[in-house]
């Protein structure tokens, strides 16, 4: 059975003979996830690779098998792949991992490279997984595992104390904005918040370009099928979006929560979108239970990645937890797929916009926002330093601040720039921002 899912044992040329392979190469837009980079691939090494559906897990370990065998340094027997999309539970990975380990004795094979995608299906799956590590089955292998939500919101990750290794815990993320870009030949000098701030003025040429581009991933966000979809017919489809809803409403049957307080939870956060409400609002005005189990529910978006919470900031940087505070999906694409799920309006375009801002620097910034004196939609803390940022899509009247510790406050605007007005769309196109963010490992 292994062997289908592993055609370079035979030739190594047949890789292309793998569907997701396959799929990748006749895209109309391709580009090489940066996860790859960021996988531990000495020995020994537990990886661990999740996020979202959709955003690319899969492809990334199959163009990773690719690289590899590329490079030619290793025998292709010792690469092993396998999806878990359909074992039932850890009793059949186990016995999957089993007849590799044979497979590797009888090839005499001493040092393997084992991608495991899908693991979260198999019911109890890291039963399997820990039980070969501690015999030693893989004391000197590489394993990359991938998986859904769920392995980090039910903690199982956390189950592997004393058995990672060298490896990492990598959340792949939606393709942010100046990645995008990129997949329409718009290249834009790179660099961190202080070099875009300092060089913007450098890219007005590209401004009308860079406006249209995000005009589109307003509507498809950083998700690889929905940008193919737009490319190939002028919208997203729906199969699309109901794939990506019924992967989520997976997830939260897998954890035994609500789906109808889960729904409701998402319906109040697009209706409130850019404003700050408490959670009162949400148990009071949405119905959904209990102020605790609006928390819960927040915090259960948050596990899965797919809400950013923004605290608000006094002028000297002090975090007000108990003021009201503001929420904001990560992707314009999860705010359209759960708008066409709760039969909700989706954002007007403007809030749209704050929320690419708002996730896009808090992928690389600890971010708040300030009422204080007039409203700040986002300040940024790095260091000492606070520098303030407010979204006006619509008309700009440049003043300069100083507020506090923030010396700075900009205008992100649509097409205006001047010293401290700086387009969104260059702004989003220039901020070097990561795919995949390495998240802490528990040894």
């Amino acid at each position: 059975m292994i062997e289908e899912y592993n055609p370079w044992w035979i030739s190594k040329e047949r890789i292309t003979e793998i569907e997701i392979y396959r799929k990748y190469e006749e895209s109309e837009v391709k580009w090489v996830p940066d996860v790859i980079g960021k996988v531990s691939l000495s020995p020994y090494s537990l990886n661990f690779i999740f996020g979202p559906r959709q955003v690319g897990k899969s492809t990334a370990l199959i163009l990773l098998i690719k690289k590899l065998l590329d490079e030619g340094k290793i025998n292709p027997k010792s690469i092993f792949y396998f999806s878990c999309d359909k074992l039932a539970d850890y009793k059949e990975l186990d016995e999957v991992l089993e007849e590799y380990i044979k497979f590797k004795k009888a090839n005499n094979i001493s040092s393997s490279f084992i991608f495991l995608d899908e693991i979260t299906y198999p019911k109890e799956w890291y039963r399997a997984l820990k039980s070969r590590i501690d015999k030693g089955d893989f004391r000197n292998d590489v394993l990359v595992v991938t998986g859904s939500l769920s392995m980090s919101a039910k903690r199982e990750i956390e189950t592997f104390p004393g058995r990672r290794g060298k490896g990492k815990n990598l959340l792949m993320l939606p393709l942010p904005f100046s990645k995008y870009i990129e997949l329409f030949n718009v290249k834009v000098q790179k660099g961190d918040l202080s070099f875009v701030l300092s060089n913007y003025m450098r890219n007005i040429q590209f401004l009308h370009e860079l406006n249209e581009l995000l005009e589109k991933y307003l509507i498809t966000g950083g998700f690889p099928n929905a940008i193919r979809d737009y490319i190939k017919y002028g919208k997203v489809s729906e199969e699309t979006i109901s794939d990506f809803i019924s992967s989520i409403v997976s997830e939260v049957n897998k954890l035994k929560r609500s789906e109808t307080f889960f729904k409701l939870t998402i319906k109040g956060i697009i209706e409130r979108t850019s404003s700050d409400f408490s959670y009162h609002t949400l148990s009071r005005s949405f119905g959904v239970g209990t102020v605790k189990t609006a928390i819960s529910y927040v915090e259960l978006l948050q596990k899965l990645y797919l809400l950013k919470v923004l605290e608000q900031v006094d002028l000297q940087g002090i975090v007000l937890t108990r003021k009201e505070k503001k929420f904001y999906f990560i992707d314009p694409f999860i705010y359209r797929s759960f708008a066409f799920w709760t039969l909700t309006n989706l954002p007007e375009e403007s809030k749209l916009v704050e929320s690419v801002v708002i996730s896009h620097l808090s992928r690389i910034y600890d971010t708040f926002y300030t009422k204080a004196k007039g409203e700040i939609d986002a300040v940024i803390k790095s260091g000492e330093e606070m520098l303030g940022f407010e979204v006006k899509f619509g008309n700009v009247k440049a003043e300069k601040k100083i507020l506090g510790r923030m010396k700075r406050v900009y205008i992100l605007s649509k097409d205006k720039v001047e010293d401290n007005v700086v387009p969104v769309s260059i702004l989003l196109g220039m901020l070097d921002i990561p795919q995949a963010i390495e998240l802490k490992v528990l040894t």
